[in-house]
């Protein structure tokens, strides 16, 4: 499998956008199994001749010769997904910032998803479009493609102080929501009405996805013991950032970081945007 990840290189497209990548496998390779953890991105997924299966948490993707294009959104789940790929595959990834795919829709983003993977169409030309950059076998033509399309589709997204306060709350993830309630003029109930409506998701889970990435990202840096990682991330103490973990991960931070394989005997590996 070839992964290969991108930057908006428009500095528009850039202040919504996150990046995106493209995965190729060919017809012969084994199968590729990963795990991918709960964040904080709005994902969106094209690929064509695929098939899918889905079960509890997982998902498989099987190349195909049956033509069928298949658009996905993900943007809210609390548990690590368990992806398989088989055959050969051609997929381009989208990822946007907590906020950034409301300034492309006509409708707040909660109105197209709502399990952890949903099929996407949001404009009438999107599956043309999408089938002629996977078509594109230049990939900075492709990249030109894309870029262009999504600006193109560029609305913004306006509210008084919703992106204001998402940035404070992982700028300074100590503050409660009653004190963020309170210096934005609002109410906790509206803050988590507005959450779940543009970001499908609960401040909490927000707060607790952002501190678990920030965990991971510290942990890929340096050696660094569990106590230094639960007081860095301001976890309560050890047992709050294990706790976090399992509930993310389904692994304790000792097993999770053991190994680069979390299932070595299944050769998955972990996968971190």
């Amino acid at each position: 499998m070839k992964l290969e990840l991108f930057k908006p290189k428009n500095p528009i497209l850039a202040a919504y956008m996150e990046g995106y990548y493209f995965l190729t496998r060919s017809a012969d390779e084994e199968d590729t199994r990963y795990l991918t953890f709960p964040n904080n991105y709005s994902i969106i997924s094209v690929c064509e001749n695929i098939e899918m299966e889905f079960g509890h948490n997982s998902v498989t993707a099987i190349g195909s010769s049956n033509g069928r294009f298949v658009s996905s959104l993900i943007c809210h789940y609390k548990k690590p997904i368990r992806i398989t790929m088989k055959g050969q595959i051609n997929e381009i990834t989208f990822y946007f910032k907590p906020l950034g795919l409301n300034a492309f829709l006509n409708k707040p983003l909660k109105q197209y998803t709502d399990t952890f993977f949903n099929s996407f169409f949001p404009f009438d030309d999107y599956q043309d479009s999408m089938i002629n950059m996977l078509h594109e076998p230049d990939f900075e033509k492709r990249i030109e493609m894309i870029e262009d399309y999504w600006i193109s589709k560029l609305l913004g997204f306006s509210h008084p102080f919703l992106e204001r306060l998402t940035v404070h709350m992982i700028s300074d993830p100590e503050i409660s929501l009653a004190d963020l309630a309170a210096e934005y003029k609002t109410s906790r109930q509206t803050v988590s009405k507005l959450f779940d409506l543009h970001l499908c998701k609960s401040p909490s889970d927000f707060r607790k996805i952002q501190r678990f990435r920030e965990t991971l990202i510290n942990s890929m840096d340096r050696k660094i013991s569990l106590t230094e990682l639960s007081y860095d991330h301001l976890f309560y103490d050890q047992s709050h950032l294990i706790k976090d973990f399992k509930s993310l991960t389904d692994f304790t931070p000792g097993k999770f970081f053991k190994d680069d394989s979390l299932y070595q005997d299944e050769s998955i590996n972990w996968f971190f945007l």
